[in-house]
C-alpha cells in the first residue's frame, strides 16, 4: 500500500474505532441495542443512493464552478493538492479507505456527535475534519463540506438508522476517489 494512502487508512481506522467504540458506549448507556441504530434496510440503502448522487451533483456543480468563477478557484487548487498524493491508490484500496471512513465517520459524527449536539455541530466538526490546510482554502473547503454534512445528518434524522448515511458516505467517497483517479490519467495522458 502506497504510503500516504496507508496513512489515509491509518486515521480513517483509528476515526472508525473511536466512532464505533462511542457508539457502543451511548448504546450501552441508553439499553438500545445496535439494531435500533445501524441496520441494513432495503428503503435506507436506497435513500443513501438517492443521497450519494444528491452529493454527487453538488461535488460536480462546485467542479464546473471552480472553471468558471474565481471565489470557487479553491477546489481546483484543492484538486491539484490532492490528486498527486492519490495518483497510486489500487481498487481495493478505494473501496476499503471508502468503507472504513464512510461507516467509520458516520458512526462518530452522526451516531455519537450528532444527537448529543445537534446537527449543526455534528456538521462542522465534520467539514473540519476534511481541511487539509488552515488558510482560506481551508476555510472555503470547510465551508464546502458543510452542506456534505448537513445531508447526511438530515437523513440520519429522517431515518434514525445509520445505514443510510454510511451507504451514501462509502459510495460518494468511491466514486471521488475513482474519478480523482481516472482524472489524474487522463491528465496525464493528454500531457504526453
Amino acid at each position: 500500500m502506497h504510503r500516504l494512502v496507508s496513512t489515509l487508512f491509518w486515521l480513517e481506522s483509528a476515526l472508525a474505532i473511536a466512532g464505533f467504540g462511542l457508539l457502543a458506549v451511548r448504546i450501552a448507556w441508553l439499553r438500545t441495542g445496535w439494531q435500533r441504530v445501524i441496520y441494513p434496510t432495503w428503503q435506507d440503502t436506497m435513500l443513501g443512493v438517492l443521497l450519494t448522487a444528491v452529493m454527487l451533483a453538488l461535488a460536480i456543480a462546485g467542479s464546473a464552478a471552480s472553471e468558471r468563477w474565481t471565489a470557487w478557484a479553491f477546489l481546483k487548487r484543492w484538486m491539484l493538492q490532492v490528486s498527486p498524493l492519490l495518483s497510486e491508490i489500487q481498487p481495493r484500496e478505494m473501496v476499503l479507505l471508502s468503507a472504513v471512513a464512510g461507516f467509520g465517520e458516520e458512526a462518530l459524527f452522526r451516531g455519537v456527535i450528532q444527537p448529543v449536539s445537534g446537527i449543526w455541530l455534528a456538521s462542522l466538526l465534520f467539514a473540519v475534519i476534511h481541511v487539509l490546510r488552515w488558510d482560506s482554502d481551508g476555510i472555503k473547503m470547510m465551508l464546502f463540506y458543510m452542506p456534505f454534512g448537513l445531508l447526511l445528518g438530515g437523513l440520519y434524522l429522517l431515518t434514525g438508522n445509520l445505514w443510510g448515511c454510511c451507504v451514501a458516505h462509502t459510495l460518494y467517497d468511491l466514486v471521488a476517489l475513482w474519478w480523482i483517479q481516472r482524472h489524474l490519467k487522463r491528465s496525464a495522458f493528454s500531457a504526453q
